[in-house]
């Protein structure tokens, strides 16, 4: 049975929307009320909200091969993490004007050096609701593993990128959930392909 939410969008009141900063990400101060599960008003609340445009996650699977292709990248945000290099999924930004399957096959171009050939649809989340406006949306992708240049690093220099590649057993990728992956749409996507790598293989074999 799905989930249908009590409220909507038409049961909150934005009563002010302040962005406090522009940068790579913007901070908006929000005050706001919304209705409560009694049915009245709540009080007045001050809220901020870290924005920035939606993203697009491919998990890159060879199902001829059974390899999956993962990268490997420096995240500066990371300061209480043993390392800030983290292995991870191909992932973009959603850019204006563009569709999601055209971020999945750019940004696999761009972050793996692969051609995407078949994509599939896996599903949406919303990364932190309490404080980060941002969906990301899921995406496994098809590819030619025997094309992978594995000692070739990756990425735009325009974006600062330096990208290392591994191209796993697809085993030995879902076996990475036993160790501390940090990065949370890689833990959601390889725990999506463990579930659900059969069914993907009837569909694309």
């Amino acid at each position: 049975m799905a989930f249908k939410p009590t409220y909507s969008q038409k049961d909150v009141d934005i009563i002010n929307d302040e962005c406090v900063y522009k940068g790579f990400f913007e901070m908006h101060k929000l005050t706001l009320k919304h209705k409560k599960f009694n049915g009245e008003w709540s009080q007045p609340m001050t809220r901020e909200m870290m924005v920035r445009g939606d993203a697009v996650c491919v998990l890159l699977f060879d199902p001829v091969a059974d390899k999956v292709l993962l990268i490997e990248q420096f995240r500066p945000s990371l300061p209480k993490s043993e390392s800030p290099w983290l292995i991870e999924l191909v992932a973009g930004m959603v850019e204006e004007g563009e569709g999601d399957e055209e971020v999945a096959r750019r940004e696999s171009l761009e972050e793996a050096g692969v051609t995407v050939k078949r994509l599939e649809y896996l599903f949406k989340f919303v990364p932190s609701p309490g404080g980060l406006v941002e969906y990301l949306r899921m995406y496994a992708g098809e590819f030619d593993a025997s094309a992978v240049d594995i000692n070739r690093t990756h990425g735009l220099d325009a974006e600062n990128e330096d990208i290392r590649l591994h191209l796993l057993d697809a085993d030995d990728a879902i076996a990475l959930l036993d160790s501390d992956v940090e990065n949370a749409s890689t833990i959601m996507g390889l725990q999506w392909f463990a579930l659900n790598k059969d069914k993907l293989l009837k569909r694309w074999c």
